[in-house]
């Protein structure tokens, strides 16, 4: 089993990510004093202050100095000079040489057994220590683990192994070793102590010993093949140095209390070392020996009646089901004090099961080994022979067993423990330090007739069947050419121990992958090379190599030898063996190992271990980050390959990346360079990109291996689909996290995001359909309507796409204020003018030149583009320059004159809403002089057009009743020619009778109307009018434009407001002329009515006017100038309403005087009646 396990180990390649590496302490080490014998062997190491005490099995203790390396990499091998080469005294040459330095730093002195005869000596020199002699022992050690290694002047107690006691030492600085205690237990090869409990060992079994108490428990034997080991396990043993025999009492249901301290110490006298004698005199003996304690029971995988067969399997040992025993319970075949042991069983009994089971092979002695993972347990290992699997079993203080046992692959040569555990039931609280348990241990194996040995390293402190499955080996092809075919095993014995206290280490590996380095993958050679750039590099350089050194120190306190070398055995730190793991998947199986193809699985299996995983401490929390992003990166990587193949990723596999990217962090300029055309946009100061030195090496590997100008880089493709959606997602991710106190305030990098998600968007915009890509446009003017960094190159993006409207957005919220108005309405003004726009989103875009020039203060702007929006559109253009709402307000003065010099053409808009709709009547003249000269330059330089108007003249005439006015008729056959419009708001200004627009200089029209009296002939209509020529209005009224209803209201609105539109509405009665005068206008209009020239208008036009206003003539004159020869049938109708008139106001006379005669008639009454009253009244006169 142990020979195809070994098999199945070899066939794989060393894990570079294994849980323990070495590290060279020193090689070539001059074992023999002569430098020609060849069989020297290391048998112990100690290194303690610099100082390396190496142990020999030529009986010589080498003492070497440390130095630095001579490099300034601390990392390189220390420089091992040699201080002396000590030979410790010895009786007996029994061959094994040194075989312990136990080093005492608390009171600086060394312990050295060398052939069973054990010397004192100070530190750090191995001078000899003149307060004692070397003496015969068969082991030193057992100093308490919980004690630690601080000084203590009370000196630091150890247990010395003698031929049939161990005694309890103190030893001091400046005293000799005293004795304090003797325990009754000869043989021991091995102990390890906590506080007052030590778990020993002898040649046979292991047992653990209450120092304090002087009481054992057998545990269980080391070799289950052991024909001398005696039944173990059960009663506690007094084990006091005197002659009575240790009782056998195993029931465990009686627990008799302890008696008193005093009782219970035994020995109380020190002796001193030069006193170890057996005299009983020279000790005092507890009257009272202790009470009895019981404790763990042998297994019965480990008795002597299992096979061999049974002990080749110990991890399926019953001792496994059971691993929590309770030494309460009485334990199977033991018996009760109050009950007398059972008979032997007969020998046809005991001889049935051993004819069945198969011949046990041959016993050899096992080495014990003990450790102490916790304070709490030891670690003790059992087996049946050195070749067969072995078991490592843990028992508690009170000699049970506590956790499941763990299995090596041959009985181990050495054990060491490293970790305090992770105790998966417990809680972690503040402060707790999490480290995993591992126990090393050095096997061996047979092939064929050589022997090979490994170093097996598995956790102790998991389910043994997760240990089982984690298990690995130290990876030994650094050892050169000791190492065999395969890089676990060599063919040279292998030492392991461990050192009086850790060593501070520095790994290199750590600093190569954590040192922040500079990436610039597009920086040039000048750049990198200037003199600045070279002296804060340099700078930058060496704080970061100070702080990734301080990261990369870590400490251990095991070593292994091999030969004439010596190394650290080093826990490899989490970030060396994650990066491992990311190593393999940087590649796949398929590949040639050089270039980078990511293995996608691989890299999800490390994300979702670490996931979740806390940091321990600083180097394990940026150990962490760093592996996140380069998990996130070398997936990101994956996408581009396979996104250059033209294949469309899944859905969840971008999600995956997308979500990678975003725990990772990194700085999103590390994954731009990746990409064509974004790596454009990546911006970095004159340090470069600042990342993890790992990193920095993955992408410039990734660059020199793939030419980004090659990959396919079409938005609409899987370039699109698969990279740019989920870069736009990350770099969204990035800018929402700016200002926070975790995030970086490099400018550089928001410059560089900002200016790849907006190239992003726009290419996304552009390449997709217009109703899908319409989804983009508001994350696009998200964008740009908060704060971009990359200012210049956001507007040389968006002038290269041609979104001029995403560029005017862009300067309302990023341009300066000082410029910001300008920068926009520039855009507009682009914009309306014909440059192209792709996005086509400027809607109604003259408007909103408008709104925005009310809302903006810079007076100089809002007359450029005011009047510039004046000439494109006028009626728009000028309310600019008259919103009483905007907040630059123009004097109409200042208005007018900024029009005339800019917008010429817009001035007759301007000035029209001055007076039409501000009633400012001071800008009247100016309004009809522009709309004469309007008129006039165009009769002036166009004939045509005095034809047209003496040709309107003409048509209107020759209509018959019932025709519209002259003013309806000229508005419905309206020319579409400027002048025309001009002539009709001419027309409305000189004919109104408001008081605003009528204020206007008559003469001064007429003046320059005089030549066109012909041609502008309502135009003198009205001037007439005004001067009060009502006569010659009246004229051009009737013979001038053929126009008689417009004579008519002439006559009865007095003149005024004679071209009023139709439904202008109610004229108030005090506007109208008093009758008298309509009666003297109409008497006019009658006259010119009566020259017509046409006779049948003459007599049509005449009949109806006396018809429809006969109350306003009179029929005398009448009658006095209308032709004789015209038939009464003509005016019939005015004489018929006349005579009614003449016999109606003859009767109402006639009325009003019998009325008035009967007032009078009432009056007279009234005045007899009070006469009569009152009575006559007598004066005497005289």
């Amino acid at each position: 089993m142990a020979e195809a396990s070994s098999a199945q180990l070899s066939a794989r390649p060393p894990p570079p990510h294994g849980a323990y590496t070495l590290r060279k302490l020193v090689s070539d080490l001059p074992l023999s004093a002569d430098g020609q014998s060849t069989d020297v062997r290391i048998t112990c190491v100690q290194v303690w202050n610099g100082n390396l005490y190496v142990g020999t099995s030529a009986a010589e203790v080498l003492h070497f100095v440390l130095l630095p390396p001579e490099t300034d990499d601390p990392a390189e091998e220390p420089t091992a000079i040699i201080a002396s080469r000590l030979e410790p005294t010895y009786n007996n040459d029994t061959g094994a040489g040194v075989q312990q330095i136990l080093l005492l730093p608390q009171v600086n002195k060394a312990c050295i057994r060398c052939n069973n005869t054990l010397s004192f000596y100070t530190l750090p020199e191995l001078s000899p220590d003149s307060n004692s002699k070397p003496f015969t022992c068969s082991w030193i050690g057992g100093p308490d683990l919980n004690a630690g290694n601080g000084n203590s002047e009370e000196g630091v107690v150890v247990m010395v192994g003698q031929k049939s006691k161990v005694r309890l030492v103190r030893i001091t600085e400046d005293a000799p070793p005293r004795a304090i205690k003797m325990i009754e237990y000869g043989g021991c090869l091995l102990s390890v102590r906590r506080d007052a409990y030590s778990c020993t060992a002898d040649s046979h079994s292991y047992a653990l010993l209450d120092v304090e108490n002087q009481q054992k428990i057998g545990l269980f034997p080391i070799s289950s093949l052991d024909p001398d080991a005696r039944d173990v396990g059960g009663a506690a043993e007094d084990i006091t140095a005197t002659l009575q025999p240790p009782s056998r009492s195993v029931s465990s249901a009686s627990v008799h209390p302890r008696g008193p301290p005093e009782e219970q110490r035994g020995h109380s006298r020190s002796t001193s070392l030069g006193l170890f004698g057996t005299d009983p005199a020279s000790r005092t003996a507890s009257p009272h020996p202790p009470r009895q304690r019981y404790g763990f029971d042998v297994p019965e995988s480990l008795s002597r009646a299992m096979s061999p067969a049974s002990a080749a399997s110990p991890a399926r040992s019953p001792s496994r089901q059971h691993p929590e025993r309770n030494s309460s319970l009485p334990r199977a075949g033991a018996a009760s004090p109050d009950k007398p042991l059972p008979q032997p069983p007969a020998p046809e009994e005991a001889a049935a099961p051993q004819e069945e089971a198969p011949a046990a092979p041959p016993f050899v002695p096992l080495k014990p080994h003990i450790a102490s993972p916790t304070p709490a347990e030891f670690l003790l290992t059992v087996g049946t022979t050195p070749s067969e699997p072995g078991v490592g079993m843990f028992v508690n203080l009170d000699g049970d067993m506590c956790r499941g046992s763990i299995q090596f692959n041959s009985y181990p040569d050495a054990i060491v423990v490293d970790g305090q555990g992770i105790d998966l039931a417990a809680s972690m609280g503040p402060g707790m330090d999490a480290e995993e348990g591992y126990v090393l241990a050095v096997v061996h194996q047979e092939d064929g007739d050589q022997l090979t040995y490994g170093v097996e390293i598995q956790r102790w402190d998991v389910d043994p069947g997760a240990g089982e499955a984690d298990k690995e080996w130290l990876d030994l092809s650094s050892l050169g050419g000791t190492a065999a075919d395969n890089w676990e095993q060599v063919t040279v014995p292998l030492g392991m121990g461990t050192v009086v206290q850790p060593t501070d280490l520095i790994v290199p590996d750590i600093g190569a992958k954590l040192m922040v380095k500079r990436l610039q993958p597009n920086a040039t050679e000048a750049s990198i090379s200037s003199p600045d750039a070279r002296k804060g590099t340099s700078t930058q350089e060496k704080e970061d190599r100070d702080f990734s050194e301080r990261l990369s120190k870590i400490q251990t306190q095991h070593v292994l030898w091999a030969g004439n070398q010596i190394w650290w055995t080093v826990r490899n730190p989490l970030v060396v063996r994650l990066d491992a793991r990311l190593q393999e998947a940087q590649a796949t199986s398929t590949g040639d190992g050089v270039r980078i193809r990511p293995d996608r699985r691989l890299l999800e299996t490390i994300l979702g271990d670490i996931r979740g995983q806390e940091p321990r401490d600083e180097s394990e929390y940026l150990g962490l980050i760093y592996v996140r992003q380069k998990a996130s990166v070398l997936l990101f990587m994956e996408l581009i390959l396979r996104s250059s193949t033209n294949i469309i990723i899944f859905e969840n596999e971008k999600r995956i990346t997308e979500q990678a990217l975003i725990e990772g962090e990194i700085d999103p300029r590390v994954v731009l360079s990746l990409l064509p055309m974004l790596h454009e946009e990546v911006v970095q100061g004159p340090g470069g990109i600042q990342i993890s030195g790992g990193i920095t090496t993955l992408v410039e590997q990734f660059l020199q291996q793939n030419n980004l100008a090659a990959m396919p880089s079409d938005p609409q493709g899987p370039f699109g689909d698969n990279l740019l959606n989920v870069m736009k997602k990350y770099l969204i991710f990035w800018k929402r996290r700016k200002g926070m106190a975790s995030v970086t305030n490099d400018p550089y990098v928001f410059q560089s995001i900002d200016a790849a998600l907006l190239r992003i968007l726009l290419l996304l915009d552009q390449a997709g359909p217009k109703v899908p890509g319409a989804t983009l446009r508001p994350e696009l003017k998200e964008l740009v309507d908060n704060e971009v960094e990359c200012f210049d190159r956001a507007v040389e993006l968006l002038e290269q796409f041609k979104r001029l409207y995403v560029l005017s957005r862009f300067f309302q919220r990023n341009s300066k204020a000082g410029v910001k108005a300008s920068n926009v309405l520039a855009t507009w003004r682009r914009i309306l003018e014909g440059e192209t726009d792709e996005g086509s989103e400027f809607v109604d875009g003259e408007n909103e030149v408008r709104k925005y020039l009310t809302r903006i203060r810079d007076q100089s702007i809002v007359e450029e583009y005011g009047s510039w929006l004046a000439n494109r559109n006028p009626k728009l253009g000028v309310q600019v320059f008259a919103d009483d709402h905007s907040r630059v307000k123009f004097e109409p003065t200042h208005a007018v004159a900024v029009l005339k010099e800019k917008a010429p053409g817009a001035v007759k808009e301007y000035l029209e809403y001055l007076v039409f709709q501000q009633k400012h009547t001071q800008y009247v003249n100016e309004l009809i002089a522009f709309y004469l000269d309007t008129v006039i330059n165009e009769l002036e330089t166009t004939p045509s057009s005095r034809e047209t108007l003496l040709q309107t003249y003409e048509t209107y005439r020759i209509l018959h009743s019932p025709k519209p006015t002259y003013r309806q008729f000229i508005t419905d056959n309206a020319l579409d020619a400027e002048w025309w419009h001009a002539r009709l708001r001419l027309l409305q200004l000189l004919g109104s009778n408001q008081p605003a627009t009528s204020s206007y200089d008559v003469l001064t029209i007429l003046t320059r109307l005089q030549p066109y009296v012909q041609e502008l002939v309502p135009e003198m209509i009205i001037l007439n009018g005004r001067q009060g020529l009502h006569q010659e209005a009246l004229r051009l009224l009737t013979h001038g434009l053929g126009d008689f209803d417009t004579a008519i209201s002439y006559c009865l609105y007095g003149g005024s407001s004679i071209f009023r539109p139709s439904g202008a509405g109610y004229v108030p009665q005090s506007e109208l002329p008093s009758k008298a005068e309509q009666s003297r206008l109409f008497n006019h209009l009658l006259h010119e009515f009566l020259r017509l020239e046409d006779l049948a208008q003459r007599v049509e036009q005449t009949g109806e006017l006396l018809e429809r206003f006969g109350g306003w003539f009179d029929v005398g004159d009448v009658l006095a100038i209308v032709p004789d020869e015209w038939s009464v049938d003509v005016f019939s109708g005015f004489l018929v309403q006349a005579l009614r008139r003449l016999v109606r106001e003859k009767s109402e006379s006639v009325i009003v005087r019998a009325l008035c005669d009967a007032q009078n008639s009432v009056t007279s009454v009234e005045l007899v009646e009070g006469r009569e009253k009152i009575g006559p009244t007598f004066e005497r006169v005289g």
